[in-house]
């Protein structure tokens, strides 16, 4: 709140035995008792409203876990859970007599996605991991009980939903390969084959459609905001955007969208222009981009580059056009930290970084005092960082160059018409030097300068973006650019005012612009 947030969205809160951090479900309308009860949950509830926040939960609908009552029922056959998940006949038997999964489907924690069950005599699927069984989302009662699920929490008082694992939420009626890359024998990993037949189905749109109907009908007490629904979409390509739907067939309110969070090595300039612009393009009229660089699956950015390269980021993601997302402790710069063997909890790490997820979810560092300010506990169940001493909040509150306070200065530019409402254009300005543009009529306009190399650059702005004025000033600057607020720039290559911007360094700049 005193940051100037709107939202707040929390990691699922339900009844777990915690195999994969919450994701795998015993039982989604009751509190996990290690979190609090739904007394705690109402008080959350009330408290953000009291505050002008909106709080928006993780639902999972993909699985269960498979000590869900509904699986274990559906283990029994016994009617109406039996088909609630994906079963499935072994394909064959080998020369052992064990049996053969159905096909070549993959998991995304590595191996066969297909989990023989002896009492069943039957595989299931699961994408994530084996305790967490697939819904089969075709069957209608089901789907009904899915739709209760959405509802308890709407009556609750929740602002939305984040619907986690959208893509994967139905597969191919036939059970077909997925198609095998090349020089893979035997698929292993989840990169081994194209995912043609268990990824972004057009039935999960259909469901998706479903689902915001329902959601509409049941809010349509509420006067005061539209609940919303965000697809947790990663990937690119023509599918994200089928998550819009159109104005006729309303299907989420707009997908997460992950290409900043899956960035893991230096880009230049060109790079950036391209996938801000290609991603931006395609989405429908009255469609809303959303940015995001971290979250609870990946590293966070100051640890795959260094603390100042965070702040190249963040500038992106407040500053473009669209919904903002920050994960904790990105208004502090958190770096994270490498996790010993004896103290990881993540048993399933990315299988794309091959690294566990525990480094970018420890502790939120509130203070230098025991702890970071967050437990009174002898121990957390994650360590706190080593940089707790240094980067918190109490600590960056009290200096008002910290990153505590960019951040709170880029918040307050999101809240101006020009970001708002302003046309966005982007420039290559040099090899690794990325600028865009926010511009509304009659209000002037803000640059944002980039420098996403490891060398200091001489800027020269007016070589690729016409009619600026001679000169601009710095309304925002990180603290390793080497300008304060109100300092003037020349936007030109001149001698000896020229723009220098050293490496990693990002200011925002503003000017009445001819035209403007």
């Amino acid at each position: 709140m005193e940051l100037g947030i709107e939202t707040v969205y929390i990691s699922p809160h339900y009844l777990s035995p915690m195999e994969d951090g919450g994701y795998d479900i015993t039982n989604f309308t009751q509190v996990n008792p290690i979190l609090g009860t739904m007394e705690d949950f109402k008080e959350l509830i009330d408290e953000t409203k009291a505050r002008g926040l909106k709080l928006i939960v993780d639902i999972i609908i993909n699985h269960s876990s498979d000590k869900h009552p509904w699986f274990i029922k559906s283990v029994n056959r016994e009617d109406p859970y039996t088909d609630f998940y994906v079963w499935r006949d072994p394909k064959s038997y080998d020369y052992n007599g064990k049996p053969i999964p159905p096909n070549n489907w993959v998991s995304i924690f590595k191996g066969s996605a297909w989990q023989w069950n002896e009492q069943r005599k039957q595989f299931y699927l699961h994408q994530f991991t084996l305790h967490q069984p697939d819904f089969n989302l075709r069957n209608n009662l089901l789907k009904t009980e899915i739709k209760k699920i959405f509802k308890f929490w709407l009556d609750k008082g929740v602002a939305g939903f984040r619907i986690d694992a959208t893509k994967y939420l139905i597969e191919d009626a036939e059970f077909r390969d997925d198609p095998v890359k090349p020089g893979v024998i035997v698929p292993y990993t989840y990169q081994d084959v194209t995912h043609l037949y268990t990824a972004d189905l057009w039935e999960t749109y259909v469901f998706l459609h479903e689902i915001r109907l329902f959601c509409d009908r049941v809010t349509k007490k509420f006067t005061d905001y539209e609940r919303i629904l965000l697809p947790e979409a990663y990937g690119g390509g023509k599918m994200l955007y089928q998550y819009y739907g159109s104005k006729d067939y309303k299907i989420a309110h707009f997908p997460l969208n992950f290409a900043f969070v899956l960035i893991v090595e230096y880009k230049n300039a060109s790079f950036y222009h391209n996938l801000i612009n290609n991603y931006l393009s395609p989405i429908p009229e009255g469609g809303i981009p959303s940015w995001n660089s971290e979250n609870h699956d990946k590293f966070r950015k100051a640890m795959v580059y260094n603390p100042e390269y965070e702040y190249i980021f963040t500038t992106m993601v407040m500053l473009l056009p669209g919904v903002a997302y920050t994960y904790y402790g990105q208004e502090i710069g958190m770096i994270g930290a490498r996790i010993r063997d004896d103290q990881k909890r993540d048993s399933n790490p990315d299988d794309f970084t091959k690294t566990t997820r525990d480094s970018c979810r420890l502790p939120m560092q509130w203070d230098d005092s025991f702890n970071a300010g967050f437990s009174t506990n002898p121990k957390t169940h994650l360590p706190v960082s080593s940089e707790y001493w240094k980067i918190n909040v109490k600590k960056q509150k009290a200096d008002k160059n910290s990153h505590y306070y960019i951040f709170k200065r880029m918040l307050d530019l999101r809240k101006t018409d020009v970001f708002k409402y302003g046309d966005f254009k982007s420039y290559v300005v040099s090899t690794w030097v990325f600028a865009f543009t926010r511009t509304l009529k009659g209000q002037g306009t803000f640059l944002v300068v980039l420098n996403l190399g490891s060398e200091t650059e001489m800027v020269n702005l007016s070589s690729v973006i016409h009619k600026l004025p001679e000169t601009m000033n710095v309304e925002l600057s990180s603290p390793n650019s080497g300008y304060s607020v109100g300092d003037e720039i020349a936007t030109s290559a001149t001698i000896p005012n020229t723009f220098i911007l050293r490496p990693f360094g990002a200011v925002v700049l503003s000017s009445k612009m001819p035209g403007s």
